[in-house]
């Protein structure tokens, strides 16, 4: 960063410590060492030196992957004439060694693609740029041991956006990611290439990462199941970090049962991730959620709700009450087509016997202006390179780690570090802006993060009291069906234009935690038709912190009567 002593070798070895380093030090705080002090500081910082340099210089810790038990086969690049799509990265073969873990694992027998931001020990992570290149993780993510000890087989990664930045699926460095329903059209982001394979039956399931709705964007483009589950909910550990008060990583899959089932296996307190909060559930302690649908399904109660406390506003044991999110609806983004084909599908809910209610969030409406400023802020310290007082959380990109005790990637930082002008031309232009803007908010706002961690936990209480009156809510996923891919090289502003409200009804669940699930509920042609073609609603459903269930009870009553291709 411009006013850093020692720029060229950031992340690497620092000159020796001088009166001058010193002073030049001093003067990135906008302060001067006084003369008084210059040499016993000089000695102090020449202490504080050679300590950075002996932890430099140990072994770092690594959660060591069982190489034995889960071996990783013909790993290769997929050839143009493989990928149609472009929608893989990697392909390779996982799977127990186990004999009987493998075939009675609650996975035996389901092939499972992952985002290309999570380590796979032994197999390249491009994480869509060639800011770096040939990074090969030492580790695995606690979901991908998760998903082997349960018998499934990872058939490979799934292309993913330039450093997981946008939604739209024309900024990987391999090229852009086309959508099934028309390989011209967004496939949706960042988790783009995952659903593409999901949607084509290629994988059964697949894991996603979700910092502003990049599992339930593509999974409402591509026409497949997609839970951004509760914050915390599932660990995050051995997943490159965008920043931690807003990754999640969920299940996708083609239809509701078998994302329980995913959600099952991979939820749970993994002692290294510290994103979980106190209520997230052992992993013995993770509903069965399966088990608890299907016995609901059978009972013909899966709009049925109980309450364990009695709750006055609430009632005695009832039917669901959905709440319509007015906000939810109207935005300017949102296309009318879009909205009248969400709200029939939630009116299909009260043929099942739900009541359906209007709710109202006025919060609701402000996250575009607040989504943006966390982004500049937070995602700036993920990709710079020092610690400052006022950086954020992980900031892992950036090499700045604050307030966190998590497995850091720490390999990843060293291959972005130091940052150079050629790395630079090489991220997309929305991570590029990014670190320029947040290094603006950063020299000018001091006091901006703060106040937008204040104002999301504000949000959060807002959603929290209309969910004491009702079990979930509902909205479009998102205002559009899939667009035209612009050329990855189109100027910035045309890009943001063209998308701008995007996120409007999938950030806000990023920022408060809230657990959000998309499921497909019609098709729309777009605007521009053709009219004989039809692309896939989205449909998403935000319920109580950690009640996963509810959500998927509700969700599974509904596609168990209506087929949304036909709605």
């Amino acid at each position: 960063m411009p006013g850093t002593p020692n720029d060229d070798a950031r992340g690497l070895h620092a000159p020796p410590v001088t009166n001058d380093v010193l002073q030049r030090t001093a003067a990135v705080l906008g302060v001067r060492v006084p003369e008084k002090w210059e040499e016993d500081f000089t000695v102090m910082l020449a202490s504080a030196r050679d300590a950075m340099e002996q932890i430099l210089g140990m072994e770092d810790f690594v959660i060591q992957p069982d190489l034995e038990r889960f071996p990783r086969k013909d790993v290769s690049r997929p050839a143009v004439d493989e990928n149609p799509y472009n929608a893989w990265a990697t392909k390779v073969t996982v799977e127990n060694t186990n004999s009987e873990e493998a075939s009675t694992g609650l996975l035996a027998g389901k092939k499972i693609i992952l985002k290309d931001n999570i380590c796979l020990a032994g197999v390249p992570c491009d994480f869509g740029t060639k800011v770096f290149e040939n990074w090969v993780p030492k580790t695995d993510a606690t979901v991908v041991t998760r998903v082997l000890e349960a018998g499934g087989q990872i058939i490979g990664k799934g292309t993913c956006e330039n450093f997981c930045s946008y939604g739209v699926s024309n900024t990987a460095a391999s090229g852009p990611v086309g959508n099934p329903y028309d390989k011209t059209r967004s496939a949706g982001g960042s988790t783009s290439g995952c659903g593409v394979l999901i949607a084509l039956g290629v994988a059964d399931l697949g894991i996603g990462g979700d910092q502003g709705g990049s599992i339930r964007i593509p999974s409402s483009h591509v026409g497949i199941v997609g839970l951004k589950p509760s914050f915390g909910l599932v660990p995050y550990t051995g997943i490159i970090s965008s920043e931690t008060t807003v990754d999640h990583t969920g299940p996708m899959s083609q239809d509701v049962m078998s994302n329980a089932l995913l959600l099952q296996v991979i939820a749970g307190v993994d002692g290294y991730d510290d994103r979980q909060l106190a209520g997230t559930p052992f992993p013995n302690q993770v509903p069965n959620y399966p088990a608890l649908l299907s016995a609901a399904r059978s009972a013909s109660a899966l709009l049925d709700v109980s309450e364990k406390v009695p709750n006055p506003a609430l009632g005695p044991p009832r039917k669901m009450r959905i709440g319509v999110l007015k906000e939810g609806f109207d935005f300017p983004a949102m296309d009318p087509r879009v909205a009248a084909c969400v709200k029939a599908a939630v009116n299909k809910f009260e043929e099942l016997g739900a009541e359906i209610v209007d709710v109202t969030v006025p919060g609701h409406s402000a996250v575009p202006m607040l989504g943006r400023a966390q982004r500049y802020v937070q995602l700036t310290g993920c990709w710079c390179g020092s610690d400052r007082l006022l950086s954020i959380a992980t900031n892992s990109l950036l090499g700045r780690h604050t307030g966190t005790r998590q497995m850091n990637i720490t390999d990843l930082t060293e291959q972005l570090l130091p940052w150079t002008q050629k790395k630079y031309e090489n991220l997309w232009y929305v991570a590029a802006s990014y670190m320029v803007s947040g290094m603006y908010a950063e020299m000018n706002y001091p006091q901006l993060h703060g106040k937008i961690h204040n104002l999301m936990r504000k949000l959060k209480l807002e959603y929290d009291a209309v969910l004491r009156n009702v079990d979930i809510l509902v909205m479009p996923t998102l205002p559009w069906v899939a667009k035209k891919l612009l050329p990855a090289d189109a100027p910035p502003l045309t890009q943001l234009k063209d998308y701008d409200g995007l996120t409007s009804n999938t950030l806000p669940f990023n920022l408060t935690g809230h657990p959000a699930l998309s499921i497909p509920c019609g098709m729309v042609s777009p605007p521009e038709g053709p009219e004989e073609l039809r692309l896939p609603v989205g449909l998403q459903l935000v319920g109580k912190y950690y009640d996963e269930l509810t959500l998927y009870k509700a969700a599974l009553a509904w596609s168990d009567v209506f087929n949304w291709k036909e709605m």
